[in-house]
């Protein structure tokens, strides 16, 4: 009995023994894609790769000269993207969560970007703002739009320290305010100039035209924002690309909204299995009455949309 005893100890030791190796190859020997892909589960994203084996999978070295490129990053229920032109130019929308600056940098080093010419917060939020601390003092910035809403919260305290830290120009704008950035002009629908209870009233909005071609960047914006937007801009709101408004949520997107910028393409950023049911069933009825294709971050991670001046295209992850 004793010698079978020391057989089973022998043979639970040897076990432990290979556990352990395992562990350290999934921490250490992955290059740590291990933890980050545990990360992204924790967060409901569905990225499949690291950032740069998705910007690789789905921007070619051709596509980088040639295009306008909206990269949407799977951060899961917040929104980061960037705007890349083919001369080099770069822009910044929002930075997700606090947990998610690994990922918004690598993907801007994925995508050779080592300087932005601006980075946007469209509204305090966490979800939009949570690495913008970090984005700020990992990445040289030309210009910081952001609104004059603010927030008592240590993720907003932390956004604005790093531009002062970083001396970062910073520029607030509201409905009205134009700016162009490499070929790409950017005129501000919202905020108005008017006071919402709501913060993600305060979004900014940004109507992106490229060429003959056209994006709509909503933010959180909700049914108020939208009502006041298509009341002072709706003759100029027909787009091609409308990324979907507070992750798909029934109150960020409205007929009267649809009507008007008739889509032919729309983006929703959105966790997989998210505590708030995003996209609502609302929303996505009403984009499958209009027969608009929706591509969902969710669904299919990364999101690269193009554009050539002319026709817009797009590639996903999954």
């Amino acid at each position: 009995m004793a010698r079978r005893r020391k057989s089973t100890a022998l043979q639970l030791v040897i076990a432990l023994v290979c556990l352990l190796i395992l562990a350290l190859f999934l921490v250490f020997g992955s290059q740590g894609t291990f933890l980050g892909n545990l990360g992204d589960i924790w967060n409901n994203t569905i990225n499949y790769g690291t950032a740069q084996q998705n910007v690789d999978a789905l921007v070619t070295p051709e596509q980088k000269q040639s295009d306008l490129i909206l990269y949407v990053i799977d951060t899961g229920n917040s929104d980061s993207m960037v705007l890349h032109t083919p001369d080099g130019h770069a822009v910044l929308i929002d930075a997700a969560e606090n947990d998610d600056a690994q990922r918004i940098l690598d993907t801007l080093q994925a995508l050779g970007i080592d300087k932005l010419d601006a980075a946007v917060a469209t509204h305090p939020d966490a979800d939009h703002i949570g690495s913008m601390d970090d984005v700020l003092l990992g990445v040289p910035v030309d210009t910081f739009y952001r609104t004059t809403k603010t927030a008592k919260t240590k993720t907003y305290d932390n956004m604005v320290k790093a531009a002062e830290q970083e001396q970062t120009p910073v520029t607030f704008v509201t409905a009205g305010d134009a700016f162009s950035i490499g070929g790409i002009d950017f005129t501000v629908l919202n905020p108005q100039d008017k006071k919402y209870d709501e913060t993600n009233n305060s979004s900014i909005v940004l109507l992106v035209e490229y060429g003959e071609t056209s994006f709509l960047l909503s933010g959180d914006a909700e049914e108020e924002a939208i009502a006041d937007m298509l009341g002072a801009f709706a003759t100029e709101m027909d787009i091609d690309v409308l990324k979907i408004g507070h992750h798909g949520s029934h109150n960020g997107t409205t007929e009267a909204l649809l009507d008007a910028t008739t889509p032919a393409l729309a983006v929703i950023t959105c966790g997989k299995d998210n505590d708030y049911g995003h996209p609502h069933k609302e929303t996505t009825d009403l984009l499958n009455a209009d027969n608009i294709i929706t591509l969902r971050t969710d669904q299919k991670g990364d999101i690269a949309v193009f554009s050539d001046g002319n026709d817009v295209t797009y590639k996903t992850a999954a």
